[in-house]
């Protein structure tokens, strides 16, 4: 529609025009002082004072509080009918959606351009993020390889930015860090192997000194017993170090799970503790059989050792799928939680400040994963409700026939 410098319609559809829509078409054309219509200069050859024209100002847009919501307006200049003199007038578009509107906005420009800047950035973006989400990928393959304990990480990563440098990085600190490993697994072994021969010299020297000494000495009764300590942790730590280093060669093959429960029990019996034994006869799992053996011996003491005064233990036994799994569980007073990743670790001891004597040097368990892992299976633990221990040995079951 059309209306004048009032906002009252001169021509064109009949709307209401709002009032912050007319209080924009009666604002001020010009500056204070300067005429809104400056005369227009006559035609060549005419002469007297030329005809008014409008100034030139920019459209503007409204967005009204009513229906329509849009308005457009543009500055015009009107002439009635019967009369050849021009006045100010006001162009009014009105929209009720901004979008919907081709004049206010046309979508199809829009959405080519925006499709054409997608593809762009496809076609450029595409290729890079890939190979770079292909490198963090192998990247975290390699440092889960390394949490688990194998350091053979040779990402092979070809790059001269960041990421490659990071790569190059964790190369160095997987080989640094088997290298350590390898080292300490060396040093135990040979320490325990040469401990062996003075430790035997020790012992021959305290059989020929309790002939000249008087049988019930004190002394003599302690020396003794310190090297004997001495002995079981060098032996534990020869173990230790063999099975880690996979030197000794581990015969894995058919046994049934119950004979190795038993001689177990057998082993552990004297010390006067109560053990339920719950296992299958024809269960049957893979794995060495002296090497199962020491290794359920050792959770077997461990149980005893902590918690042989609180309840009976109760050791069992079932197929789980591809696994046979045995259970030693215990009533004693359990573990903290914060501990109970760190069970299978060398050394480790809950109570720091207990003596070897009640507590021992903390090989126990680490032996025993060592061992079952090198049967190819696997050992946890976790704390029993209300109170108490559980450590479960998973053994691979026999294929079927």
């Amino acid at each position: 529609m059309v209306v004048d410098t009032s906002g009252k319609r001169v021509a064109g559809a009949l709307l209401g025009v709002p009032e912050d829509v007319v209080a924009r078409i009666v604002a001020p054309l010009a500056p204070d002082g300067q005429p809104p219509y400056p005369p227009a200069p006559p035609p060549p050859g005419a002469s007297g004072g030329g005809r008014e024209r409008a100034p030139i100002r920019p459209p503007f847009l409204v967005v009204s509080s009513g229906t329509p919501r849009y308005w457009v307006g543009v500055r015009i200049p009107i002439r009635r009918p019967s009369t050849a003199q021009r006045k100010p007038g006001t162009l009014l578009v009105a929209s009720a959606s901004f979008f919907a509107n081709p004049l206010l906005f046309e979508p199809g420009r829009w959405l080519t351009s925006s499709l054409v800047a997608l593809g762009l950035t496809i076609l450029c973006w595409l290729p890079f993020l890939r190979n770079l989400t292909k490198t963090i990928a192998r990247m975290e393959q390699a440092t889960a390889r390394i949490a688990e304990g194998r350091f053979d990480a040779a990402l092979a990563i070809r790059r001269r930015d960041e990421l490659g440098r990071l790569a190059s990085s964790i190369e160095q600190m997987a080989g640094r860090l088997g290298a350590l490993l390898e080292g300490q697994k060396r040093f135990l072994g040979d320490t325990a192997h040469e401990l062996r021969s003075p430790l035997g010299r020790m012992q021959v020297a305290l059989e020929l000194l309790e002939r000249r000494v008087a049988k019930g000495d004190r002394y003599l009764a302690d020396l003794r017993e310190d090297v004997a300590e001495m002995s079981h942790l060098t032996d534990d730590l020869l173990q230790f170090a063999r099975l880690e280093a996979g030197d000794r060669k581990l015969v894995v093959q058919p046994v049934v799970v119950a004979e190795i429960v038993r001689r177990a029990c057998r082993l552990e019996s004297s010390n006067g503790a109560t053990i339920d034994v719950e296992v299958a006869g024809d269960l049957v799992g893979m794995a060495d059989a002296d090497a199962l053996t020491r290794a359920f011996a050792n959770v077997l003491r461990n149980a005893i050792r902590y918690a042989g005064d609180a309840g009976p233990i109760r050791v069992t036994a079932c197929r789980n799928g591809p696994t046979v799994d045995i259970s030693v569980s215990d009533c004693g007073p359990g573990v903290p939680a914060g501990a109970l990743p760190h069970l299978f670790d060398p050394f480790y001891r809950v109570d720091q400040g207990r003596d070897r004597r009640s507590g021992g040097v903390g090989l126990g368990l680490s032996i025993v994963k060592s061992a079952v892992e090198a049967c190819g299976g696997s050992v946890s633990c976790r704390a029993v409700k209300p109170h108490g221990l559980q450590v479960r040995l998973s053994l691979p079951a026999p294929a079927a026939d």
